[in-house]
């Protein structure tokens, strides 16, 4: 064997050992990026701020291509709280995958936060632009809170409206749609959502203080006094039940 061609065969060897370690050390690579975004949303569940964004910065770094590891981080990030970060990271995540609507919602978020309100509501109109979101009532409230915020009360009912149609089960459509609508000074129909809250859960302490208000707007001085003490009762410490007393010594 001529020394030109052990030369060859050696290239040729090398290229295959080349060729074979590529893939393994990609899988290599997504394994440690996945363990990584594991432990991340694990300390996140746990309240451990420093080693959930720790962990989830390096599934970024180990795969920066991967939309959901940029979103995990910007959700570690909008609890921190720090929103300029969340913001970055939430707008990666919908550059790698326009069509990722939670990351579009959470950047919204991310914009109610800072009272960027256009922007928030541009990105929750995102959310929502996708058919398939499979949870469009958590971008209809947030949508909704925008509006509420700017004073825009009709548009938030509308909003609200659409939160009930998608979850009849859940209370907060009902409930946050009694808001809009008292806001626009229509005690009488917030009366008919608020007890639609309440006859689904009567144990929250806001939904007792709003019907509480409602009932007082509208002269009934009895039923009002009942909700406001239920409001109390249910948490003592909590802001409701100090709302609710100031309001029960207005009513004396």
């Amino acid at each position: 064997m001529t020394r030109q061609s052990s030369i060859l065969i050696l290239g040729l060897i090398l290229a295959l050992a080349t060729a074979c370690a590529g893939p393994e050390a990609e899988v290599e690579k997504q394994e440690a990026a996945q363990a990584s975004y594991d432990i991340g949303l694990g300390a996140l569940a746990e309240g451990n701020m420093a080693k959930a964004i720790g962990e989830l910065q390096k599934a970024v770094e180990k795969e920066p291509q991967n939309a959901r590891y940029h979103h995990a981080l910007g959700n570690a990030y909008l609890r921190l709280p720090d929103a300029d970060k969340a913001i970055t990271a939430f707008r990666r995540a919908v550059e790698l995958d326009p069509r990722f609507s939670d990351a579009y919602n959470d950047l919204g978020a991310a914009y109610l936060s800072r009272q960027q309100w256009d922007l928030a509501i541009d990105a929750f109109r995102k959310a929502l632009a996708n058919p398939r979101y499979l949870s469009p009532e958590r971008a209809y409230i947030n949508l909704g809170n925008a509006y509420l915020a700017q004073g825009r009360y009709q548009m938030a009912a509308e909003e609200f409206r659409r939160v009930a149609d998608v979850v009849p089960q859940s209370p907060d459509g009902y409930f946050l749609l009694g808001r809009a609508l008292l806001a626009q000074g229509k005690a009488a129909e917030a009366k008919e959502q608020l007890e639609k809250a309440i006859k689904i859960d009567g144990t929250v302490a806001i939904f007792q203080l709003e019907m509480g208000a409602v009932l007082t707007q509208l002269g009934d001085v009895t039923q009002a006094r009942e909700h406001l003490q239920r409001a109390v009762d249910l948490n003592p410490a909590g802001p409701e039940a100090a709302e609710a007393r100031r309001r029960l010594q207005g009513l004396k």
